[in-house]
């Protein structure tokens, strides 16, 4: 029988003297032990398993080159927090985000507009952020918007799959042209492609701030439409209406307490 005593191999400290069953035993009650420990240590630390979160680059809401990934994200993930909740960030590109969420690839998608359709496969939150969608046109350019009949025989901009009313809207006598982003819109509305972009007025001051095109570019006034920002969560996980309600309870608690502005702050965003 080998002395009793520790030696090293491969970096494992093992123990030598025992043999047979009773090593056996005493080694896996060891290996179960620790796991159990490390399992206990994980969730106590992170609340349980990261909910895995996405969106699509939007600035200033979503941009990984913005501090806390942009103001939504940053806020989302502030709510998730204070609910209990730890996150893992993916951007994806629009649609993807949506539709990977709907199919449970995520758990919540961040950033979105509230659609019958999307309601079927998401559980909203209430918004907790309010975008106003405006009309965006060439300084140089004498259109003004009232009402429905000024957009007649214009080029209008929009992004691709947004859902920018809850309702379908009548295209009668307007051209639709789609792109990827209000960023390639802008650009469009500067090469005079089209006559007009829609676009939340926040995002184009963002985006016309980059291009350094201020003075080329007006937001019309008239908002054609307030949409509210929400997280969709995945119906996919049998806790999303828990998840949305503990997110709607946060932001309450963040508006009530002053965190909530001071965020917005943050970012030179005022509601």
């Amino acid at each position: 029988m080998a002395a009793i005593g520790p030696c090293t191999q491969s970096g494992l400290k093992i123990e030598i003297g025992l043999s047979g069953a009773a090593h056996d035993m005493i080694t896996r009650r060891k290996f179960f032990l620790t796991g159990m420990l490390f399992v206990l240590n994980v969730t106590i630390a992170t609340g349980g398993e990261a909910l895995r979160i996405t969106a699509n680059i939007w600035p200033p809401y979503v941009d990984d080159e913005m501090s806390g990934n942009g103001v939504a994200i940053a806020l989302v993930t502030a709510a998730l927090e204070r609910a209990g909740y730890e996150s893992q960030l993916v951007i994806e590109p629009w649609p993807r985000a949506l539709e990977a969420t709907q199919q449970g690839i995520y758990d919540i998608v961040c950033s979105l507009w509230l659609t019958e359709d999307r309601a079927a496969t998401l559980s909203f939150s209430e918004p907790y952020i309010e975008n106003h969608i405006k009309f965006i046109k060439r300084s140089s350019s004498d259109i003004e918007y009232h009402d429905r009949d000024d957009l007649n025989g214009l080029r209008i901009g929009v992004v691709n799959d947004y859902a920018y009313s809850a309702q379908p809207y009548d295209t009668t006598g307007i051209e639709i042209t789609e792109s990827g982003s209000v960023k390639q819109n802008i650009e469009r509305l500067l090469n005079s492609e089209i006559d007009l972009v829609l676009a939340d007025s926040r995002i184009a001051f963002f985006e016309v701030d980059q291009l350094r095109a201020a003075k080329r570019i007006t937001v019309l006034p008239k908002p054609v439409i307030t949409r509210g920002l929400r997280i969709g969560v995945s119906k996919q996980r049998p806790d999303h209406a828990e998840i949305v309600a503990a997110f709607n309870r946060a932001v309450t608690q963040m508006k009530e307490d002053g965190s909530y502005n001071s965020l917005m702050a943050n970012y030179r965003i005022s509601e």
